[in-house]
């Protein structure tokens, strides 16, 4: 049976019956757990395949040219996050299954995502000491590329919260408390209270939780998935690079910050003129401060834990 007729619409499947057998196709691309996102047939034309998450259903299939599959973003929401703080990149447009985002400014941390047909949510961490200005957004498939951009602004002072002091805030030169020495101070109380088996930890973006001890082993998939299912995340790199500075001070009683990577939420994409792959960020081994990368098509298998509030 052919489809060069079919309409680029979605095609809704209860099961993963379909008419369109990947074996067939001249190329095909997978995720990380083998799924089949994309393939392209001798005449050239492209299938984008939307799978329900953790199971073998398909749940719709959109066809067409590639010139007609290239990702495409129509709107960027917000427009602005400021410096010391964290935010949802919500992205709109089409073609977008299977998505890798990139950003201009490696400074920024960004969280586990996963790209719809028509949207792409992405956690995105803006540290204090990013710069105000333009980031650019790549967003790629293994059918092309797009870009956008957002702004990074100024730290946004004041609010609802109490003022703060001395004993829990960090500096930041010209943002309007002590004018006099041009230097403002950023709330970084830890939480009150956290879930059992975790301890709170002062950070920029309010407080965090973080798990005493290592609770898993295994690929990001795993760590990721893990973390997911106890209604936790994994660390921000900053966040568990904070972990370790006061567990080092014996500031809270952390256990085995150091001896072994851990995994965290950091990662970017690599590409060159033939394929592209994930680098997913591990620390820990001898320090607070050096990280390793670890690329997905490796598999490569970590112990970690989790974090929970702050950056959520």
């Amino acid at each position: 049976m052919r489809y060069s007729n079919i309409p680029l619409v979605f095609l809704v499947f209860l099961t993963i019956s379909l008419q369109i057998s990947p074996a067939l196709a001249k190329e095909v691309f997978k995720d990380e757990a083998g799924e089949v996102l994309y393939t392209v047939d001798d005449d050239g034309l492209v299938s984008m395949f939307e799978n329900s998450p953790g199971t073998d259903v398909t749940l719709s299939v959109v066809r067409g040219t590639r010139e007609q599959m290239q990702p495409q973003i129509t709107e960027i929401s917000p427009d602005s996050i400021p410096a010391g703080s964290y935010n949802i990149l919500r992205l709109t447009g089409k073609n977008l299954v299977g998505a890798k985002v990139k950003l201009s400014v490696p400074a920024l941390e960004v969280g586990s995502y996963s790209g719809k047909p028509k949207r792409l949510d992405v956690p995105v961490n803006v540290p204090l000491t990013v710069a105000p200005g333009d980031v650019t957004v790549e967003i790629t498939t293994p059918i092309g590329s797009t870009k956008t951009k957002f702004k990074v602004t100024e730290v946004q002072l004041g609010g609802s919260g109490p003022p703060p002091t001395r004993g829990d805030s960090i500096t930041h030169p010209g943002s309007g408390y002590g004018a006099d020495e041009g230097i403002g101070q950023i709330p970084i109380a830890a939480p009150s209270s956290c879930p059992q088996g975790m301890i709170a930890v002062g950070g920029e973006m309010g407080g965090f939780c973080i798990e005493i001890d290592r609770s898993f082993k295994g690929d990001f998939s795993v760590a990721d998935q893990q973390c997911a299912l106890s209604g936790k995340r994994l660390c921000m790199l900053s966040e568990w690079q904070k972990a370790c500075e006061v567990a080092a001070a014996g500031k809270v009683p952390l256990k085995n910050m150091k001896g072994e990577w851990e995994w965290t939420a950091g990662f970017d994409i690599l590409q060159d003129d033939t394929q592209q792959d994930t680098r997913y960020y591990v620390m820990g081994k001898t320090d607070c401060e050096t990280k390793r990368g670890s690329m997905r098509i490796n598999a490569e298998k970590f112990v970690g834990r989790c974090c929970k509030g702050g950056a959520q």
